[in-house]
């Protein structure tokens, strides 16, 4: 196989295993049920709105997570990371993906907006481990859109467990389960995916998601050595960004 496509699949399988709860998803809005004839309906107490980040409210607060190793992170716009990630979008829809309705993946990730959103992500890379962690804030989402969203995208994690991605004659394997302890930050959801390259190289990506304060926060390792060098770096990041949301 060509140089240039086995690199296509590695970045390929990269996008798909940065499943975020960015793919949107309507909340549900059925209304409350109507109270028996002669009885009053108690008073319904009204939720906290949850704060309203600016994008760049949003990228000073991912500058203060650090590293592992105590190093700044790359910083972003979320605007920024998408305009680099169409490319990929775009070779995976040249991909002949198996169970078909998985190709529907391709759609997800960090970089996808969800309207009236803001958001900024941060990147590290370990060249020594082969790992690189990241960690990604999303608001001015409504919290019950985020949830059914996460839901959603859980759902299609194990629906897409196991999968195909065929290009020229060669094909990817790319594996998902749901995976624990990834972060401490109540409710926090984890999973991970191995990925099989034609040439017989393996990875693996770890992914954690949580909502804090209305806030989505969403960390990965991806790397040959992700499982050793960068589960608990990820999980600090996803610690860092809970503890600066207030």
């Amino acid at each position: 196989m060509k140089r240039n496509a086995l690199r296509g699949f590695a970045a390929a399988g990269l996008l798909v295993m940065g499943l975020t709860a960015c793919g949107g998803g309507g909340a549900s809005t059925d209304a409350a049920s109507s109270a028996p004839a002669g009885e009053t309906p108690s008073a319904t107490p009204t939720p906290t709105e949850a704060k309203q980040y600016t994008t760049q409210e949003l990228v000073d607060l991912v500058k203060q997570i650090k590293a592992d190793d105590g190093s700044e992170l790359t910083v972003s716009a979320i605007d920024d990371l998408a305009s680099q990630q169409n490319p990929l979008k775009e070779l995976i829809s040249q991909m002949t993906i198996e169970p078909a309705e998985c190709k529907e993946l391709s759609t997800l990730g960090a970089s996808q907006s969800i309207e009236g959103s803001t958001a900024a992500a941060g990147a590290k890379i370990d060249t020594d481990a082969q790992v690189v962690t990241g960690i990604s804030l999303i608001s001015g989402v409504d919290k019950e859109v985020l949830t059914k969203s996460l839901e959603d995208n859980e759902d299609q994690a194990a629906k897409c467990a196991n999968m195909t991605m065929t290009m020229g004659g060669s094909t990817l394997k790319v594996s998902t389960e749901k995976f624990d302890g990834i972060s401490s930050v109540p409710g926090a959801k984890g999973f991970k995916t191995a990925m099989v390259l034609p040439d017989g190289r393996s990875q693996s990506t770890y992914m954690g998601f949580a909502i804090k304060d209305g806030v989505l926060i969403s960390a990965t390792a991806s790397g040959a050595n992700a499982e050793s060098e960068g589960v608990a770096a990820a999980g600090a990041l996803m610690d860092q960004a809970a503890a600066l949301i207030k």
